[in-house]
């Protein structure tokens, strides 16, 4: 199970949601893991977890949006613990604006200057981790870049012209990225989810009072009952990524892979 034994990742995101299963799941299989996030004390359950379990990991806090604060730690991940083999941007960047119906509704009803400002953030959320941490994973030899996005990226759905815009956008520029980066060995691959359980965006469909629009509810309430393997859980796309992120998946870059448990098949 230690397919991950002395390599180092740094997870964006990694207090809550999505972002929390994959630390917890490079940990388990042997990664010192760097839990990014704004929130010190959800970062200390997170880390109770993966101590827990046997793993080691440390809370670097900062805006997954800003280059200064992701070059810290980018710096602190390799003092700390040696280098960084591993890099999982999963943070949203401004998930309260995602789900606002001025950027997820209909086209017609949309505030494009919000949607566009959106978008740049999101891709910010995604891409500037990775750039940070770029002389780190060449230092190493090499690496693996997983990218955490919506499946809304690959899957056109009506009312979601600013997740598509920007989670395809990232879909396709991580392909970009993954021919550059190939001839100093670091891989890069895109995990597209959807509707996953005991994440931000679960909570606000399902257990806040007006947490999203009506539209918005009932789109989640079809991908809840119509997917063939269930919803999946935040340690499932961890599984997802773990894999990707080991020498296991040595020969895989480029990909784009989506674990919505059938709902979509590509």
């Amino acid at each position: 199970m230690n397919v991950l034994e002395g390599k180092v990742a740094i997870v964006t995101g990694g207090t809550g949601g999505i972002g929390r299963g994959v630390a917890l799941r490079l940990a388990t299989r042997g990664a010192s893991v760097v839990v990014g996030g704004r929130d010190e004390r959800k970062a200390e359950q997170v880390l109770a977890e993966i101590r827990q379990a046997g793993g080691a990991g440390c809370f670097v806090g900062g805006d997954a949006r800003s280059r200064s604060d992701m070059d810290v730690v980018a710096a602190e991940a390799a003092r700390r613990y040696g280098g960084v083999d591993i890099v999982v941007p999963s943070a949203g960047g401004n998930d309260e604006e995602a789900r606002s119906p001025a950027v997820r509704g209909p086209f017609a009803d949309i505030d494009l200057t919000r949607v566009t400002s959106f978008v740049g953030q999101a891709l910010a959320a995604k891409l500037t981790v990775v750039q940070a941490a770029l002389p780190h994973l060449r230092e190493r030899g090499g690496g693996s870049v997983v990218f955490v996005t919506s499946e809304g990226g690959r899957t056109p759905t009506p009312g979601q012209t600013a997740i598509a815009s920007s989670s395809g956008g990232l879909v396709m520029a991580s392909k970009v990225m993954s021919k550059e980066l190939a001839p100093h060995q670091i891989r890069v691959n895109c995990v597209c989810v959807t509707v996953v359980r005991d994440s931000p965006s679960w909570t606000a469909a399902f257990e806040s009072e007006g947490g999203v629009s009506e539209r918005h509810r009932r789109q989640y309430e079809k991908i809840r009952d119509r997917s063939p393997l269930g919803v999946a859980s935040p340690q499932d796309i961890g599984n997802v990524v773990a894999f990707l992120a080991s020498d296991e998946a040595h020969y895989l870059t480029g990909a784009t892979v989506s674990p919505t448990g059938g709902l979509t098949v590509h």
